[in-house]
């Protein structure tokens, strides 16, 4: 029994105790809310309205970031504009045209790199990545590499080298992984016995901070050359590498202000790599717009899958490009298909689902997400839907599939699933 004694020792006590103090918390940044909540709707409203205020720096990544939510008419058409006149189209009288996959492939046979570069902003450009991966792997290409992939941090961070079929995907394996074209391309290479490797430049490898521009260049495209041989090709003599890079990092001869990338691999292995230019070949939105390398392309052949073009044993190509690079892929302008990119309905190994999506008075995100991973990593669809949709069309691979919206105030409860066969 308690005593009044031991009773006002005990509230004494309790009097002198220190109080814990409350900390400060920060709020979450549009960014936090992507990385960490696997949001994506705050990041593309916040880069929008900032877009359309004037603001340079935010317009440049909205137009990346929304290819990662489907919005290819952004993605692509943002900064699209009528090409000078001053610009000539290629000649192309006696030009031929082959199909792309079938002329990557035979090139490949005799290499054991293929490089195949991407323009940050055009989510189709990864999905034509899945067509290469899957072309290649008969060959006995059973790397994949991509400059995209998280390096080791001064932290302990999760790298892409730990991934492998059955295991979850996981969107922080790096940044254009969050595009789930993307991360579907790189699940699907895991399914077919691709391993995977990371070779941009590490924390520890930079230039000087006040390193001028070309000096900065040439310190990342040495870092990442050596980084693919210390991980790949010295560690494992037998492999065939297809390394998916941006823009000019895939130039075996220098240009566009500096040697890069796959010139250096190229001079240190003594490896003749295939390289490939599709990055400045993508239709415009508007077919004005379209550069007149591609307008001549498209004009003259009407493809209606990719291709290469060759005159007189040269690469048509951009004049970015010309002569740096062995193939030019030139993709068809397609129609899109329940309101989603032609490109993406064209995919044999891909399964056009329509559902019916709950009452919608706002715009959302609606996404597909794979049962087997559940939210570990980025959706294997989605796109944005306008409001008073009352379907929604999504492309999968075959696996069983829940669906769920993200609104403007927080990802919604899942409302559905279906197996796709």
């Amino acid at each position: 029994m308690w005593s009044r004694r031991s009773m006002l020792l005990g509230v004494a006590g309790l009097s002198i105790a220190p109080a814990t103090p409350l900390l400060a918390q920060e709020a979450l940044s549009k960014n936090d809310q992507f990385f960490t909540e696997g949001r994506y709707l705050p990041t593309y409203l916040d880069l929008k309205a900032k877009a359309e205020a004037g603001d340079q720096g935010a317009r440049q990544m909205f137009g990346q970031f929304a290819s990662f939510l489907g919005d290819e008419a952004t993605a692509v058409g943002l900064d699209e504009r009528p090409p000078q006149p001053s610009l000539i189209p290629p000649d192309l009288d006696g030009a031929v045209a082959c199909d792309a996959i079938e002329a990557i492939v035979e090139a490949a046979r005799n290499t054991r790199i293929v490089i195949l570069n991407e323009a940050h902003n055009v989510s189709g450009h990864r999905a034509f990545a899945a067509k290469v991966m899957r072309a290649l792997r008969p060959l006995g290409y059973d790397w994949f590499a991509a400059e995209t992939f998280t390096p080791p941090q001064p932290e302990p961070y999760v790298r892409i080298g730990g991934y492998a079929r059955g295991a979850p995907f996981l969107a922080s394996y790096g940044y254009y992984t969050h595009d789930p074209v993307f991360a579907e391309t790189v699940r699907e290479a895991a399914r077919l016995g691709y391993r995977f490797s990371d070779y941009e430049q590490r924390f520890d490898q930079g230039a000087p901070d006040d390193a001028d521009g070309a000096t900065q260049i040439a310190t990342r495209e040495e870092a990442q050359a050596d980084n693919l041989i210390a991980n790949v090709l010295s560690a494992h003599p037998d492999a065939r590498v297809f390394v998916f890079v941006g823009y000019s990092h895939a130039m075996e001869k220098p240009g566009r202000g500096g040697t890069w990338f796959a010139a250096r691999l190229k001079a240190k292995t003594g490896i003749n790599p295939l390289t490939i230019e599709q990055s400045m070949n993508w239709p415009a939105i508007a077919p004005e717009n379209d550069a007149p390398h591609v307008a001549a392309v498209l004009a003259r052949f009407a493809p209606e899958a990719p291709i290469v073009v060759a005159k007189g044993g040269e690469s048509i190509a951009s004049p970015n490009y010309a002569g740096k690079m062995d193939l030019s892929v030139f993709h068809p302008r397609t129609e899109s298909v329940a309101g989603r990119p032609g490109w993406l309905a064209a995919d044999s190994e891909r399964r056009r689902v329509t559902i019916k999506v709950p009452p919608l008075d706002e715009l959302v995100l609606i996404q597909a997400l794979s049962m087997a991973e559940a939210t570990a990593g980025p959706p294997s669809d989605h796109y944005l839907l306008p409001p008073g949709a009352s379907e929604a069309t999504f492309f999968l691979h075959p696996g069983r599939y829940f669906f769920r919206q993200e609104t403007a105030a927080g990802i919604q409860p899942a409302f559905g699933v279906l197996s796709v066969d």
